[in-house]
């Protein structure tokens, strides 16, 4: 089981993070979609901070012996998913940029004509 003092550390990081996100959210600093992932991942270390038995449970219930490795892995899979949809994200991004830099170009020609 984890120590109060982590259990609170945990709990306070993830809703200063949380309070951090709605601030850039109302600045229109951060997309919506964005943050939405950002606070269910702040929502899931408040989930873990005040029922840690959950880890455990999960971990037993997989065979991963230490409840951390689990918590690490899950962290580290949802993190290289995330990554993915923003590299899927960026790429289509950047094919519309050079759609749009060729449209203008080919714009800028036929004006010149």
């Amino acid at each position: 089981m984890m120590d109060w003092p982590l259990r609170l550390l945990l709990l306070l990081a993830a809703v200063l993070t949380l309070a951090y996100f709605l601030v850039k959210i109302r600045k229109n600093r951060m997309q919506i979609d964005y943050a939405i992932f950002w606070s269910l991942f702040c929502g899931l270390l408040v989930v873990i901070a005040l029922f840690p038995g959950l880890v455990v449970w999960a971990a037993n219930l997989v065979g991963i012996i230490s409840p951390a490795n689990l918590v690490f892995l899950f962290v580290i899979f949802m993190l290289i998913l995330r990554l993915f949809s923003l590299t899927v994200k960026l790429s289509k991004t950047n094919e519309q940029i050079s759609a749009l830099a060729q449209h203008i170009a080919i714009k800028e020609k036929d004006e010149e004509e």
